[in-house]
C-alpha cells in the first residue's frame, strides 16, 4: 500500500471516528431533549438546533468515507455487461465525476460558510457557517478518494 493510500486509509479511518462521536453526541442530545420535555416539562430550546448540526457533521463525514469504501451509489449491472474495456473507461469516468462532485461541495460550501458567516443560529451561540464547513470538509475528502481511486487503477485499459 502507498504511503498516500495509506494516508488516505487513516483520513478515512478518523472521519468515521469523528462521525461516530458525532452520532453518540446527538443520541445524547436527543435524550437530554425528551428528558427536559417529559420529565422537566421544559424542552431545552438549543437541542434540536444542536442535533440537527451534529447530523450535518456525522453524515457527510461518514458519505465522504464511504466513497472511499465504493459505498456510493452506483449502477453495478452496467458494469458487468459492458465490454472490459468500455467497463474501465465507464470506471475512470466514474472517478471523474465523483471527484467534481466534491470538487463543487468544496466551492459552493465555502461561498455558503462565508456568505452566512456573519448570521447567528438563533438558539445557538454559533455562526450559520458552522453549519456549511461539513459540505467542505467532506467535499476535499471526496476529491482526495477520487483521486486516489483513480490513480489506484490500472494506468493501461485492458485491450479487448
Amino acid at each position: 500500500m502507498s504511503r498516500f493510500s495509506h494516508a488516505l486509509e487513516r483520513l478515512a479511518g478518523l472521519a468515521l471516528a469523528v462521525s461516530a462521536a458525532g452520532l453518540f453526541l446527538m443520541t445524547l442530545t436527543i435524550g437530554w431533549q425528551v428528558f427536559g420535555r417529559k420529565v422537566l416539562n421544559a424542552s431545552p430550546a438549543w437541542s434540536e438546533s444542536l442535533a440537527l448540526l451534529l447530523m450535518l457533521y456525522f453524515v457527510l463525514l461518514a458519505a465522504a468515507a464511504g466513497v472511499r469504501e465504493g459505498f456510493h451509489l452506483r449502477f453495478r449491472l452496467l458494469d458487468q455487461v459492458l465490454p472490459e474495456r468500455l467497463a474501465y473507461l465507464l470506471a475512470k469516468f466514474v472517478d471523474v465525476l465523483v471527484g467534481t462532485f466534491g470538487v463543487l461541495m468544496v466551492v459552493n460550501g465555502l461561498a455558503l460558510a462565508d456568505f452566512t458567516s456573519t448570521h447567528l443560529i438563533p438558539t445557538l451561540p454559533v455562526s450559520r457557517s458552522v453549519a456549511y464547513w461539513p459540505f467542505v470538509v467532506s467535499g476535499a475528502l471526496i476529491v482526495l478518494f477520487s483521486i486516489e481511486h483513480f490513480l489506484s487503477r490500472p494506468s493501461k485499459a485492458p485491450e479487448t
